[in-house]
């Protein structure tokens, strides 16, 4: 028995290299993070919610955002497939029922293979 594994019923595990693996991926996010903007006041405009360049209102009922402008940025991004999306989208539920019906098909099969 080597120090640090751990015998299981299932195979084993080493108690070192998970400590090793968090350990690498908090160093990742650190230097990530690190590479954030440094001149971030808190307490100032920085903190407020961009509302497409308009005073925010005070009253929440009055803060409605489309969605059509509060994902802008992410559909420009993938705009090619968010396209593709759009063409397949028909508003039948037995068009939407047959394609989870050939997906599940292919995913069997992937499976089996």
């Amino acid at each position: 028995m080597t120090i640090g594994t751990v015998y299981t019923g299932f195979g084993f595990w080493n108690v070192y290299a998970w400590m090793m693996f968090f350990a690498l991926g908090a160093l990742i996010v650190l230097c990530i993070r690190s590479t954030g903007r440094s001149d971030y006041e808190k307490g100032t405009y920085q903190d407020e919610v961009f509302y497409g360049g308009n005073p925010v209102p005070q009253n929440g009922q009055d803060l409605a955002v489309p969605a059509s402008s509060s994902y802008w940025g992410f559909t420009k991004a993938i705009a090619s497939f968010y396209n593709l999306l759009v063409g397949v989208h028909t508003g039948i539920l037995s068009d939407y029922m047959g394609l989870l019906i050939a997906t599940a098909a292919v995913i069997s099969i992937l499976i089996l293979l």
